[in-house]
């Protein structure tokens, strides 16, 4: 990951893969694409924002966009 490299909420990688948010979650999930995780402050539960780095969608979409033809 580059230093100042650009993140992307989920929905907002969303938008760029043309997928739901929901996907990308799953994506995340299984280690398909690449993230960070940011702590949350206060509040309970899963306390941890998670943001899918620029380079991460770009090998993401090198490596399936022949698929989704």
């Amino acid at each position: 990951m580059d230093t100042f490299e650009k993140l992307y909420d989920p929905k907002e990688a969303a938008g760029v893969l043309g997928l739901s948010r929901d996907s990308v979650m799953r994506l995340m999930d299984r280690g398909e694409l690449d993230f960070v995780e940011f702590p949350r402050m206060g509040g309970r539960g899963c306390n941890k924002k998670r943001k899918a780095t620029e380079s991460g969608l770009k090998r993401f979409l090198d490596r399936n966009m022949g698929r989704r033809h």
